[in-house]
C-alpha cells in the first residue's frame, strides 16, 4: 500500500477492517483525518467500487482528485436529487414566479398598521422589486423623521 504519511494504528485498524466484507462506518471530530483514512481504504480496496458522501459541493469536488476512479464522491443533497422522480425535479428547476405576480394573483394588496403614535403606516407587500420588510422599514424610517421633526 503507497501511502504519502504513516498512519496511526487506529487508521491501521480502519484501513484492514472491510478487507473481510461489510460495511464500514467511521465517527471522529473534524480534522481527525477521517477522509485521508478513508482514501487508504480506497486504495487498499481498489478497483472495488465505492462511495464518498460529503455535507457540500466543495468538499465532494476536492475529494474526487484524492480517491481512486472507482470511488465516487458527491453531496447528500446531490444524491436524494439523482434518486428523486421526474415531476419532482421537474418543479425544483420551474423559473421562480416574480414575487408582485404573486401578490396579484392571490390579491394580497396593501395593509394599514397602527404606529404607536396612533398614527397609520401603508405597507405594500410590493413596491417595485422590494419586498414588504423593505418596505414596512421604510415606512418605519419615514415615520420616525416624521416624529422626531414634529417633537
Amino acid at each position: 500500500m503507497s501511502r504519502l504519511f504513516k498512519p496511526t494504528s487506529e487508521q491501521e485498524a480502519v484501513v484492514e477492517a472491510p478487507k473481510g466484507g461489510g460495511d464500514l462506518k467511521m465517527k471522529a471530530y473534524a480534522g481527525a483525518g477521517k477522509t485521508s483514512t478513508l482514501r487508504l481504504v480506497a486504495s487498499e480496496l481498489s478497483p472495488q467500487r465505492g462511495s464518498y458522501m460529503a455535507f457540500n459541493k466543495e468538499i465532494a469536488d476536492a475529494a474526487r482528485h484524492g480517491f481512486p476512479p472507482s470511488v465516487s464522491a458527491r453531496t447528500f443533497h446531490s444524491l436524494a436529487y439523482a434518486n428523486s422522480p421526474a415531476h419532482l425535479t421537474t418543479r425544483i428547476n420551474t423559473p421562480a414566479e416574480p414575487l408582485q405576480d404573486l401578490a396579484a394573483r392571490y390579491g394580497i394588496g396593501p395593509i394599514e398598521v397602527p404606529t404607536l403614535s396612533d398614527k397609520t403606516v401603508e405597507i405594500a407587500p410590493f413596491e417595485g422589486k422590494r419586498s414588504t420588510t423593505d418596505v414596512s422599514l421604510r415606512a418605519m424610517a419615514e415615520h420616525l423623521r416624521c416624529d422626531s421633526e414634529a417633537g
